[in-house]
């Protein structure tokens, strides 16, 4: 009974990411266009959705990686014998940092090594706990899911950010190349996306 309740505890928390993860990052773009601007402001407007196809993706797959950790946590709740203490103040954790996620008008270095710095914590401190609770080698999706959560964390959020921040940069060259006429059609419509690699 209690692994059915966990279980449908963590469809219910999967479903909350991805549910606040598409009413944070769907956008709209409305601009008005004459016979003479349609060619810029269509490709202004593909450019735009490019990327925000890119950065979707990566707020996703960091939705996933959250997802991996409370699966993780509920794992080690299912022993017999593990630190109900910590497992609680981690679950709160969890919640805290997950709601410190930048979003596309917040994005800041500060905000960026705040953020990645308390998911490293995060995910150290949920790691430890594993290995302290000796019954977790009977749990062998304990070890696929901690896989996964490190390969998120030191692979695919680099991967994902790089690819964010190529489609970003196009965009942002696209607007600085046309921006008399994008300006003159539609003004104020279209603004340059904050990148990564130059995050003011």
């Amino acid at each position: 009974m209690k692994r059915i309740l966990v279980y449908f505890s963590t469809i219910a928390f999967a479903a909350s990411l991805a549910n606040c993860t598409q009413q944070k990052d769907q956008k709209t773009t409305t601009v008005v266009t004459t016979p003479d601007s349609p060619n810029v402001l269509v490709q202004a407007i593909l450019l735009n959705d490019l990327a925000s196809a890119q950065w979707n993706s990566m707020m996703a797959a960091d939705s996933v990686k959250f997802t991996d950790i409370n699966r993780l946590l509920q794992e080690i709740s299912y022993c017999k014998k593990y630190d109900e203490k910590e497992y609680e103040r981690l679950m709160k954790l969890k919640n805290q940092v997950y709601a410190m996620r930048y979003t596309e008008e917040t994005l800041s270095d500060s905000s960026i090594d705040l953020y990645d710095a308390a998911t490293s914590d995060l995910i150290n401190k949920v790691r430890n706990l594993k290995v302290a609770t000796p019954e977790i080698l009977q749990h062998p999706l304990a070890d696929q899911l901690e896989n996964d959560i490190m390969k998120s964390e030191n692979e695919e959020v680099i991967l994902y950010r790089t690819h964010y921040d190529q489609a970003a940069a196009k965009y942002n060259s696209f607007l600085e190349a046309n921006k008399e006429a994008i300006e003159k059609e539609s003004p104020g419509v279209f603004r340059k996306k904050k990148t990564f690699s130059v995050a003011l």
